[in-house]
């Protein structure tokens, strides 16, 4: 009698398995090396724009599948800015200077805020006529009485262009694309690290989460093993309210939602930098002489560094540096919190001052933070 060879039967389920496990071990390597890096926030604060920036500076910028993907959302950031205007119009009680716009007006209301199935010549030059009408202007002017995308004007004057049938949006064109995040996204990219800090190439993960209050309950589950928080503030929105709730001051609520951050206990060992964004935005508002006054009333006895637009950006930077200096604090609504405990030891706070739809601004920014959140993980280890 012949013994045959106990071979192990092929079993494709165990195979799998094994498969799988190999994946998450690889996983948890790469996420374990990598520097991670959170982006927080209240929405419309520029946290997907600085992602978006993150793939030009750090992963060969956008395909042409991806630039393409983008055309009609940015059609639609055009339809939703004109259907804004026009829809407000009544409400500030500011008519069209030329009659022969109103069947354009009328056009445009009854396509809703969905906007068009197709954009065909039609429909862009009823937005045409619109965008050329004094009336319009003036309603856009006071548009931070109602909700209007700050790309509104940069789409709307460049109509001609992005009406083409061969139009392939630029890097400006997708850095000002308005999206609403609704989902935590992440970016993957690599960055040489400097000789002086033992060099090499490092990893970096970078999430990003929706800032509207509804969204903000996802934030928690992405706060383990966070290395630095990119706190995001968008400048020219003090005058302002959120989509969410109109009775709500949009810098007042990132206010609130900075000291809540900064009081976390979950993002205790996480480096802090404050993004002061939208610097062109509010150097503009403040030419056209809106002043943060009368909506934060202690401005009037801050002491002036220099011109309107400088005292209103040093003011701003003001509010959060004495948000990190007290002890007590005020409460979110329960149902928007997420913070349990408070922080128990000192933490440092770094500012900047950002345009994120500006590409070489980001790029210095970056690597001025790049190497202050290795300074402060190696400090962390006791390497640095």
């Amino acid at each position: 009698m012949h013994l045959l060879p106990c071979v192990k039967k092929y079993d494709e389920k165990e195979n799998q398995s094994k498969q799988i496990d190999r994946e998450i071990k690889q996983w948890i390597k790469s996420y374990n090396e990598a520097i991670k890096l959170l982006l927080l926030g209240t929405g419309e604060s520029g946290k997907t724009t600085i992602i978006k920036q993150m793939k030009i500076l750090h992963i060969q910028g956008f395909s042409s599948r991806e630039r393409l993907e983008k055309i009609d959302h940015i059609r639609h950031n055009i339809h939703e800015s004109i259907y804004e205007i026009v829809h407000n119009m009544s409400a500030l009680s500011i008519g069209l200077a030329d009659p022969k716009n109103v069947s354009s007006q009328q056009y445009i209301l009854k396509l809703g805020f969905p906007g068009p199935e197709v954009y065909t010549e039609e429909y862009f030059d009823h937005v045409r006529a619109l965008w050329r009408d004094r009336g319009v202007r003036d309603c856009f002017k006071r548009s931070n009485e109602y909700q209007l995308i700050d790309s509104a004007e940069y789409f709307l004057d460049r109509i001609d262009l992005i009406a083409k049938s061969d139009y392939l949006p630029s890097d400006a064109d997708i850095l000002r694309c308005r999206q609403k995040t609704t989902c935590i996204q992440k970016i993957e990219f690599k960055v040489k690290v400097p000789k002086s800090m033992h060099g090499g190439v490092q990893d970096f993960w970078m999430f990003d989460v929706g800032g509207q209050r509804g969204e903000r309950k996802k934030w928690i589950q992405v706060f383990e093993g966070i290395h630095a928080i990119w706190f995001l503030v968008a400048c020219s929105d003090f005058d302002q309210t959120l989509r969410e709730d109109n009775s709500q001051n949009r810098l007042k609520e990132s206010l609130i939602l900075f000291e809540d951050v900064w009081q976390s206990r979950f993002l205790i060992e996480a480096g802090l930098i404050v993004f002061l964004n939208k610097q062109d935005l509010l150097e503009t508002k403040v030419a056209l002489g809106h002043s943060i006054a009368p909506y934060f009333p202690e401005y009037e006895n801050f002491p002036s560094p220099g011109d309107e637009y400088t005292k209103t950006k040093m003011f701003i930077k003001s509010l959060f540096v004495e948000l990190t200096k007290k002890r007590d604090r005020r409460k979110l609504p329960a149902s928007e919190r997420f913070v349990l405990h408070e922080a128990t030891r000192a933490r440092e706070c770094y500012f900047h001052f950002t345009t994120a739809t500006d590409t070489d601004n980001v790029r210095t920014v970056f690597r001025d933070v790049h190497q202050m959140i290795l300074t402060h993980i190696l400090s962390n280890i006791g390497v640095y």
